[in-house]
């Protein structure tokens, strides 16, 4: 994909979550580009959400493919894939609202290697021991979630959003003495 058909589908991404109902119309005045580009790139709203849909799938993939590697350094692969969970910030808003996202078996790969990613760091002395993967897993999940739905509400700069979700998630939120 070209860079600017890259940035049309961020747009529209956006477009689309923050409309979920909206028109054809509505999503091109939303994302800023014209309703003819809309309809030469897609044609109708289902062509839209199909692309869109294929693009969380790559973006899915490729934190998956980042999750199940084997780190030297596991506080580097938290940088990494919050990194990754940025990027891709505008396409993983998109599963709230598109229903394929909605089904538990689209999750079990993205679930599966970040249990296998923090159980790999919990053998190496990188992630507490008190708390399963799965928990670590669901904790990192809800955060970096959280923080990226923060920044397209306002509540958190995009400056500081990932050293914020990787500090809190590494460091916690007590107060070093």
């Amino acid at each position: 994909m070209h860079t600017n058909e890259s940035q049309i589908t961020k747009l529209l991404a956006v477009a689309i979550v923050e409309k979920p109902r909206g028109t054809l119309k509505d999503l091109a005045e939303a994302s800023g580009i014209s309703k003819a580009t809309l309809h030469r790139l897609y044609g109708t709203r289902e062509n839209l959400e199909k692309s869109l849909a294929a693009q969380v799938q790559a973006a899915m993939a490729q934190i998956v493919a980042l999750a199940s590697r084997n780190f030297v350094d596991y506080r580097s692969g938290i940088e990494q894939l919050v990194g990754a969970h940025y990027e891709n910030k505008e396409l993983l808003r998109v599963v709230s609202i598109l229903p394929q996202f909605m089904e538990p078996s689209y999750w079990e790969p993205y679930i599966k290697a970040l249990d296998s990613f923090f159980l790999k760091g919990q053998q190496v002395g990188t992630f507490r021991l008190d708390l399963g993967a799965p928990t670590l897993t669901e904790l990192f999940a809800a955060t970096i979630c959280g923080m990226i739905d923060a920044e397209r509400r306002g509540r958190v700069a995009p400056s500081v959003l990932c050293e914020s979700a990787r500090s809190f998630f590494l460091n916690g939120a007590h107060r070093a003495s």
